[in-house]
């Protein structure tokens, strides 16, 4: 399943009494809707964000999101929420709609999981709370006439809200037939008539509304697993003529290493730092059978643990990377070489550092007789 989310961020926030749109104020130094694109960056069957936003603050919010390589398209955003999903809707690429307030900053990867399963049986899934207090509602406009509802059947909505992308649409043309101003996609769900599933949200995730909820909230609702791996990997040079591959790139035509695949011994390193990370054991493990099937592209090992570390809805918050040896001089590749590593990994390239030393000859690889290098990673999982 691919989803198209649609981060609503273009409401002013009146009741916030900030002088900033909603979705721009800070909390913990983070504009509030960065946090939900993080969030989708480490859903893999998210393909793309359309952020919708202040027409006044697209420019903002271009800076802000540059470095979410899945948002595809900032939108100016309407007068209310249904003009705003509209605007986003247009945009969207894919069969499901993923719909999220940038003022629920703490939804997490596990509500997104089952509002994924549930959509296999319901047209339209959403994330709600139990009301665990008394509920009155007036019968009268003058509030003197008032009803007690039973609490165990009202749900309080949040989002992520996920709706197929067909019910959206003959939601808001019955929405708007019947000059219905809907508050959630979920609502237009109802007037198209869909099968819907609500799931008990996350207790942190809670829509952000008046100025005291920001006191409330705060990184503290997060819990973010780290994990550091560390990866080794060396190959002496070949004696015979071969291509050497370095971090994904042709660094030179001949001096290439000695091994069944290409040699990439940055990529070798960087795929075992990965796999530790994980729990899981050596390259060869995997590596040597593909080079069996003729699989001999570095590239491809390296996707076999980042499938698995996506799957695990880790990213990469940072890696280092060591070379020793003496031969040949690297430093000049190494824009070339961070560059072919962040497309690799889809991550910025600011996030990774490389370094090299010679060794001073205390080494094979000081003596130029091969390369060897160092690698460790941080992944991260925020829930």
């Amino acid at each position: 399943m691919k989803i198209s989310a649609i981060l609503l961020a273009a409401g002013k926030g009146r009741r916030l009494q900030k002088s900033r749109p909603k979705a721009f104020v800070e909390i913990s130094g983070r504009a509030l809707f960065l946090y939900s694109l993080e969030l989708f960056e480490q859903y893999p069957q998210i393909s793309e964000v359309v952020l919708v936003v202040p027409k006044s603050e697209i420019s903002a919010a271009r800076k802000l999101a540059a470095k979410f390589k899945k948002v595809s398209r900032i939108v100016g955003g309407g007068k209310t929420r249904m003009e705003s999903l509209a605007a986003g809707l247009k945009l969207a690429k894919n069969e499901f709609i993923l719909s999220q307030n940038a003022a629920n900053p703490f939804a997490t990867i596990s509500e997104i999981s089952r509002l994924a399963a549930a959509v296999g049986k319901f047209s339209a899934a959403a994330v709600a709370h139990r009301a665990d207090a008394t509920v009155r509602f007036s019968t009268n406009s003058e509030k003197e006439i008032w009803k007690t509802l039973p609490r165990e059947k009202i749900w309080l909505m949040e989002t992520p809200q996920l709706v197929s992308k067909k019910i959206l649409a003959t939601g808001l043309k019955a929405a708007r037939a019947q000059k219905i101003f809907a508050t959630d996609e979920i609502q237009l769900a109802e007037l198209a008539g869909a099968k819907i599933k609500i799931i008990p949200a996350d207790s942190k995730n809670r829509k952000i509304t008046r100025s005291e909820d920001l006191n409330k909230f705060s990184m503290c609702n997060v819990q973010c697993a780290m994990r550091i791996g560390l990866g080794v990997d060396s190959h002496r040079f070949a004696k015979t003529q071969k291509a050497l591959i370095l971090g994904g790139i042709q660094i030179a035509k001949d001096g290439g290493l000695e091994a069944n695949s290409d040699g990439d011994v940055i990529l070798h390193a960087l795929t075992n730092s990965i796999s530790s990370t994980l729990g899981g054991g050596s390259l060869s493990i995997f590596a040597d059978g593909m080079c069996r099937r003729g699989i001999r592209d570095s590239k491809k090992y390296l996707q076999v643990v980042l499938k698995k570390m996506r799957a695990e809805h880790f990213i990469i918050e940072n890696l280092a990377i060591a070379v020793e040896g003496s031969r040949p001089k690297l430093e000049k590749h190494f824009s070339r070489m961070k560059k072919s590593l962040a497309k690799l990994l889809k991550i910025d390239s600011k996030k990774i550092g490389i370094t090299v030393t010679s060794g001073e000859s205390l080494t094979a690889f000081g003596r130029g007789e091969g390369l060897q290098v160092f690698v460790i990673i941080l992944l991260k999982k925020c829930e």
